[in-house]
């Protein structure tokens, strides 16, 4: 097998943690790093010992696909359970400009019954904008802000307006749920979105007789160049994993994979959306995390790998 002499580990690839190109000669701390040596996360190969103790992803080839600025935590919590963690961003993730449409979104974010964010990037490019715009603070009172998840609820409370409402289930579907006998026909909302984000709350609430306003404030786009080196990778190494942390990513990882012409053992899966996307797409195994976070993902993972199959497959 070739070495990959140009995807660096993640803990090897400076601050990006991309792994872009060859380290400059003399500089120590951004070493080459190859499929052939080891990668932070622990040796290459895995024998019949590997998994055990607090290592139990020891050796495991584990691509994580989330945009830059996201990834690094993921692969630092793989690392440390022993995996080969690669950050190969495949969505990148940025604040969309503020437009005479989205200010009047924001505006109406202040006079509005509920304020409901549907992902962390969300929070923090809506109060970027917000601030751009520069409007008076939103009141601790109202609106009621209602958050998709524990994650999303954690980063509004960092800009000092904890979340009223966090649904149970991590889904726009959750978040529906998690309205349903607390709003009231005529209240008004403002969903803080993304350009790719499924078009699910909206409906959902007009059909409960409120008046909603979409306030779109970052875009996915994908990563092409991050595609490329995914599908080199797979082409040149043995993945033990790839993540799948939303349906756009799935698509992208698709795309990937019929360039490489293989895939990995399996996919990690952040929750039913995702699944069920990956599955359309031709994706399988599929591991899926409970709950639909983060934490669950990599709790899924060791769970597989610990009890020895994933679902469909046997874990070598």
């Amino acid at each position: 097998m070739r070495r990959f002499s140009f995807f660096a580990a993640a803990g090897d690839s400076g601050a990006s943690g991309r792994g872009d190109g060859p380290a400059p000669a003399g500089d120590p701390t951004r070493r080459e790093t190859g499929f052939a040596g080891s990668a932070p996360g622990g040796p290459a190969a895995v024998d019949g010992e590997a998994v055990v103790g607090d290592r139990p992803l020891a050796g495991r080839v584990v691509v994580v696909t989330r945009a830059k600025h996201q990834g690094e935590h993921l692969v630092g919590r793989l690392q440390a359970l022993g995996a080969r963690a690669y950050h190969v961003p495949l969505i990148c993730v940025s604040p969309l400009p503020l437009t005479d449409d989205l200010a009047a979104a924001l505006k109406a974010a202040r006079t509005a019954d509920w304020l409901i964010f549907t992902s962390q990037n969300g929070v923090d490019a809506f109060f970027a904008r917000y601030r751009e715009a520069a409007l008076p603070p939103l009141s601790p009172a109202r609106p009621r802000r209602v958050a998709v998840g524990p994650k999303t609820a954690e980063r509004l409370a960092a800009f000092g307006l904890p979340a009223d409402v966090v649904a149970e289930e991590y889904t726009a579907e959750g978040v529906v749920e998690a309205l349903a006998g607390r709003v009231a026909p005529g209240e008004q909302a403002v969903i803080v979105r993304g350009t790719l984000s499924r078009d699910v709350v909206a409906p959902a609430l007009r059909e409960y007789g409120l008046e909603v306003t979409s306030a779109v404030v970052y875009d996915n786009v994908r990563d092409e160049a991050g595609v490329r080196r995914l599908q080199a990778l797979l082409q040149e190494a043995v993945v033990d994993v790839v993540t799948l942390t939303s349906p756009s990513i799935a698509e992208a990882v698709a795309e990937a994979v019929a360039g490489a012409g293989r895939g990995p053992r399996w996919y990690a899966s952040i929750g039913p959306v995702t699944t069920g996307r990956a599955r359309a797409l031709g994706l399988a195994p599929v591991i899926e995390a409970r709950p639909f976070t983060e934490e669950g993902l990599v709790a899924a993972l060791v769970e597989a790998v610990r009890s020895g199959e994933a679902p469909g497959q046997p874990l070598p």
